[in-house]
């Protein structure tokens, strides 16, 4: 990557007739540095980049010569790792997606992250509804609308069938299924909505079809959340108890513990999560102390709470190479939320 940038800024110097001295005097940096950049042993600082790209004229996806595909991932990372994407980054996005998704060798790829495109842009906005929402239902207190933008913006629990059910996504999965019956995750995605809408004969039906493709922890996992649907708890706990005796794995405890948390089993809840961690190998994920922060927070036991969110960042640095970012900055905007509470 540093030489494509490098030779990139000497063919765009060399056809201005600039000298090395010239470009550095232009941006304050040495001749040394632009030779160094240009022979691929350094790269220009990122600061930079934006102020090199105007002084040529180029893009800054330009300067970097990327192919397609690594276009494509560089959105897909952008997506995962800033907060709110720009106007101007969001709608050469989203340009570039539409043509890729029209060309047969990038289509699936561009056609994915252009979805992902939309739901962090839908997310974004979200985030600003909830928050603008909560102003103004302190502005007026009897405004029941505000109370819709809130719940709207935060996915909160409507009693309205007609607004909650999900009929339109179940026809597609029952669709989908017909088409691909030996995908199993997809009768994961559902099951849940069948049993969300308390469909739940019809999601036994495919929890057995799903079974006898892989049998794994999901099955008494999704037989415990029936049971649960069904009002049969102690079933359920049962299933769930069953599911870890049978599949000691990570994934199997972790969500163990979500559904702990999820009945208010809150100690429960921590332990799953502590053995989930505990027998996870790496790179681990930083759901699991994400979850024991928001157990803890909870439980009133705010000095946890942080601890967790800086073992959600410690994660992100050892096991993923993270030191920046969203990734990262998510979890230190928790610990401050969090000070204040204490």
């Amino acid at each position: 990557m540093n030489f494509e940038v490098g030779a990139k800024i000497k063919q765009l110097r060399t056809e201005r007739s600039m000298t090395q001295e010239e470009l550095g005097n232009r941006l304050s940096v040495s001749p040394q540095a632009v030779s160094k950049w240009e022979s691929g042993t350094t790269m220009p600082d990122i600061q930079l980049l934006p102020e090199i790209s105007v002084l040529f004229g180029v893009s800054i996806d330009e300067l970097f010569s990327m192919t397609d595909e690594s276009r494509i991932d560089r959105i897909e990372n952008m997506v995962d790792n800033v907060r709110f994407i720009s106007k101007k980054d969001f709608e050469e996005s989203e340009k570039f997606l539409k043509e890729k998704s029209a060309a047969e060798k990038t289509k699936a790829k561009a056609t994915l992250v252009l979805a992902q495109l939309y739901s962090k842009r839908a997310s974004e906005y979200n985030e600003l509804a909830s928050e603008t929402g909560r102003k103004a239902l302190l502005l007026n207190p009897d405004e029941k609308r505000a109370h819709n933008v809130i719940f709207d913006a935060e996915r909160g629990p409507y009693s309205d069938y007609n607004a909650t059910n999900h009929v339109d996504a179940i026809d597609f999965y029952k669709d989908f299924l017909e088409k691909h019956p030996e995908n199993p995750r997809t009768y994961l995605w559902l099951m849940d909505l069948l049993i969300d809408d308390g469909r739940t004969a019809e999601a036994k039906e495919y929890l057995w079809k799903m079974d006898e493709i892989e049998h794994s922890f999901r099955t008494d996992l999704y037989l415990g959340l029936i049971a649960k649907a069904e009002c049969n708890l102690q079933k359920a706990l049962e299933h769930w108890e069953h599911m870890t005796e049978e599949f000691d794995y990570w994934l199997s405890w972790s969500c163990k513990g979500d559904l702990m948390a999820r009945l208010c089993r809150f100690e429960e809840a921590i332990a799953c999560y502590e053995h989930a961690l505990e027998v996870q190998p790496p790179p681990r994920y930083m759901d699991i102390p994400e979850s024991m922060s928001f157990v803890a927070e909870i439980m009133g036991n705010y000095e946890k709470a942080i601890e967790y969110r800086k073992k959600a960042i410690e994660l992100c640095k050892t096991d993923w190479n993270i030191t920046d970012g969203e990734w990262i900055d998510i979890h230190r905007r928790a610990i401050e939320r969090l000070k204040s509470k204490k």
